[in-house]
């Protein structure tokens, strides 16, 4: 994954998780880490730990991502510790799964607020500073592309966000960024036992083409390709990195 070594990422949700793959992934291709996190800092500072024992620098930064003084106050902190933002992950997200008729207004305006409004938030303050260019990678989902019953918000949000990374990458191009998504199926730690604990998934993943979950790890390297020198040539493209399930999930019985 060429074009990396010494440049600075911004992950959103990145302490642990999907997130925290991805910040790995980054950090082993040379790349200096800031994660951005709503409470939870003792997973940050074990993140930030793990990080810099890979010999790059690392640090998280307290923010409500749907609130741009304290995005903006955080950023400028970011710049000033880690230098200019170069890479842009946007992996921190919400969910309440309910059917539409269940789904309070609340719920359905958290899911909302953070998925979509936080992504763009964030997105336009890191872009401001990018003067040199730059790349930005929004985790979207499977279930952007198709739907399944009570899963609420999260699906319509996801969806939105395939349609605002096109948007960023047409609108951001002339300045150098190129915008791209990743949009993962069922993503669960390999040799994890979660089967135990999630039998109707585990037996949901059996239909799917390929027959098993996909890895944090497998999405940490499509992000890190669509952020390398690698995908110089793609913008406005989301990736869905789902074992093949987008196109046969109803059709597989």
């Amino acid at each position: 994954m060429h074009g990396l070594t010494g440049k600075t990422a911004l992950i959103t949700g990145g302490s642990k998780g999907v997130g925290l793959a991805i910040a790995q992934t980054l950090a082993s291709n040379g790349v200096n880490i800031a994660l951005l996190v709503r409470s939870d800092s003792e997973a940050a500072e074990h993140a930030v730990n793990l990080l810099r024992g890979q010999g790059v620098k690392a640090g998280f930064w307290l923010a409500d991502m749907t609130l741009r003084t304290e995005v903006t106050a955080a950023v400028q902190a970011i710049s000033e510790e880690l230098g200019g933002i170069q890479l842009l992950i946007n992996n921190a997200g919400a969910t309440a799964q309910a059917p539409l008729l269940s789904l309070t207004d609340e719920q359905w305006q958290k899911v909302v607020n953070v998925n979509l409004n936080g992504t763009f938030v964030v997105s336009t303050e890191v872009v401001r500073g990018m003067k040199a260019g730059g790349v930005v990678v929004n985790i979207a989902g499977a279930s952007a592309h198709r739907c399944y019953p009570g899963a609420g918000a999260y699906g319509p949000s996801k969806a939105a966000i395939v349609n605002l990374t096109q948007q960023m990458a047409l609108e951001w191009a002339p300045l150098g960024i190129r915008v791209c998504g990743v949009s993962p199926g069922p993503i669960r730690p390999a040799d994890s036992g979660w089967q135990q604990h999630e039998p109707g998934l585990a037996e949901e993943v059996t239909r799917l083409p390929l027959k098993r979950a996909g890895t944090p790890e497998e999405i940490a390297q499509t992000v890190c390709f669509l952020a390398s020198e690698a995908a110089s040539y793609i913008t406005g493209q989301m990736l869905v990195v789902d074992g093949g399930g987008a196109s046969t999930w109803y059709m597989t019985q």
